[in-house]
């Protein structure tokens, strides 16, 4: 099978690097394009000079461009693109019935929804199909898999997923951001900063893949009886943490529903 992408921006390049990376399609059988020719110059793959010898050359297409440029990707390929063709779909915000009406065209399309962390081959991945796509979803599972977990979920929930999955990494980089700042006013070295912070979210996110004990047993693990675990967990208690958590990520899903609603 041949796969073509357009857009190579952080997705794009991450996930044709876990293909390479894992051969799962051999890169004289991949085809890239993107407006910004510095971006693919130099990966090992065939660079092409527009859309249309994307999709004339692939049986797979992956359009990962900005949610703002679909219709005009979209409207550009669609006389290109038959029941041959497998379009798969990685533009936040852009659901499948959308993708029908521009291309109207009964052919298999795959929403996916990545994460950023497939940058590190620690990815989340979440996918659904219309009807023509199912067949194809093996496949799918296959392209994504060297880039990190994939999951298929029904797209009504993909709003949620989106402020979990996609919006998560960054309320974690938050927190993150906030562990260094205390450190550093407590005069913590900077030489050690950068791996304490980092290995602290690392072993933890460990812990929780490679364990596959709950997070609550856990916590538990960690909190002896009057001790200093116990003692920082009852201010997040007493300050309803879980409260302002759910906060959070109910304004990222409300944020979803109204891009994906425009």
């Amino acid at each position: 099978m041949k796969l073509g992408i357009i857009g190579f921006g952080n997705m794009g390049s991450a996930i044709i690097s876990g293909i390479l990376e894992k051969k799962v399609i051999k890169k004289e059988k991949i085809f890239v394009f993107d407006v910004d020719k510095e971006k693919i110059k130099d990966i090992p793959a065939n660079v092409v000079e527009n859309n249309k010898e994307i999709v004339e050359n692939s049986d797979l297409i992956i359009i990962a461009v900005k949610p703002k440029d679909a219709e005009n990707v979209l409207c550009e390929i669609k006389n290109y693109l038959n029941s041959e063709k497998i379009l798969i779909s990685i533009m936040a915000g852009i659901k499948i019935k959308r993708i029908e009406e521009i291309i109207n065209k009964k052919i298999p399309i795959i929403r996916t929804m990545p994460n950023l962390n497939v940058k590190v081959k620690s990815g989340i991945i979440v996918y659904c199909s219309n009807k023509y796509g199912k067949k194809y979803e093996d496949i799918v599972k296959k392209i994504f898999a060297p880039c990190g977990i994939v999951l298929k979920m029904p797209e009504n929930k993909f709003d949620t997923i989106t402020a979990i999955s996609g919006s998560g990494p960054g309320f974690l980089f938050y927190i993150a951001e906030e562990f260094k700042k205390i450190c550093i006013e407590k005069g913590i070295s900077s030489k050690i900063l950068k791996d304490l912070i980092s290995y602290l979210f690392y072993g933890t996110g460990k812990m929780l893949v490679d364990t596959k004990i709950e997070p609550g047993k856990l916590k538990e693990m960690v909190s002896s009886p009057g001790g200093t675990t116990i003692a920082g967990l009852s201010i997040f208690e007493k300050r309803k943490f879980g409260d302002i958590l759910r906060e959070v990520i109910d304004a990222a899903e409300k944020r979803s529903k109204e891009l994906s609603s425009n």
